[in-house]
């Protein structure tokens, strides 16, 4: 019993150095190269050089923020000029609401400039980005001007109270 088992498995190694010594069979034959179309290479190795030399990339924000720029410094006004001296020059986001007066013509507010003057103001009293829409018993409407191509209105209206 033990011979067959010795045969046996020596017919099994032998068979098997037997078919690693086969040869391996040969890849087909390579098809002749066709014409390959380097256009797209080149406009892509173009693209690339455009890029390194500073050309190629433009970045429009298009009324985006910058993403770069801190949040907790706030924002830098644009300057469209000189600003006119008196309330005229001041924003609304500038100046502080101090009071409001009662008159037999109506409501007057009483707001603190930058400039720490006084100055009373009047429904249609003119600001450098808006305009007094209304004064009311304990509050003022003003209504500034935005300058949003995206917005449907052309204005905001911002509303102080009397704390």
């Amino acid at each position: 019993m033990m011979a067959r088992a010795l045969v046996l498995l020596s017919l099994v190694a032998g068979v098997g150095v037997a078919l690693a010594q086969t040869p391996e069979k040969s890849p087909p034959p390579a098809q002749p190269e066709t014409a390959i179309d380097t256009t797209t290479v080149e406009r892509i190795l173009r693209g690339e050089e455009a890029a390194e030399a500073g050309s190629g990339f433009t970045y429009d924000p298009a009324g985006r923020r910058d993403p770069f720029r801190s949040l907790l410094k706030g924002r830098q006004r644009e300057e469209l000029g000189e600003r006119p001296p008196g309330l005229r020059g001041m924003a609304v986001d500038e100046i502080r609401l101090t009071g409001i007066i009662k008159l037999p013509e109506g409501y007057v507010g009483m707001v603190q400039g930058t400039d720490n003057l006084s100055y009373l103001i009047r429904p249609g009293t003119v600001l450098y980005d808006g305009s007094v829409e209304s004064v009311e018993k304990n509050q003022v409407v003003f209504k500034v001007q935005v300058a949003d191509p995206k917005s449907l209105k052309p204005y905001r209206e911002v509303v102080r109270t009397l704390q």
